[in-house]
């Protein structure tokens, strides 16, 4: 396993990171679309099996790590929005 992570190799994977971040940050479609074609060339110019998991796991990693995060809204702020707009009821 070490013997395959030589500088070169992580320098060529630090390049599909790069291209993942960069792709994220023109839009998700295109980070789809980066996405399949690193997939796509992993599959058809890495013949060592291990060194190709260790390409995929890299890229798959990168692309979900540079997703957008989503906002998580707390209970009082989704009844605020729910609520927003509308007349107090009278009970």
């Amino acid at each position: 396993m070490l013997a395959i992570l030589t500088i070169p190799v992580i320098l060529y994977q630090l390049f599909f990171v790069l291209t993942q971040y960069v792709a994220r940050r023109f839009g998700n479609r295109t980070a789809n679309v980066v996405l399949v074609i690193c997939l796509v060339w992993t599959a058809f110019h890495i013949f060592i099996p291990l060194l190709a998991v260790v390409q995929t796991v890299v890229i798959l990693g990168s692309y979900f790590a540079f997703r957008p995060k989503a906002i998580e809204m707390t209970q009082e702020s989704k009844n605020d929005s729910q609520d927003a707009g509308f007349p107090p009821s009278r009970e």
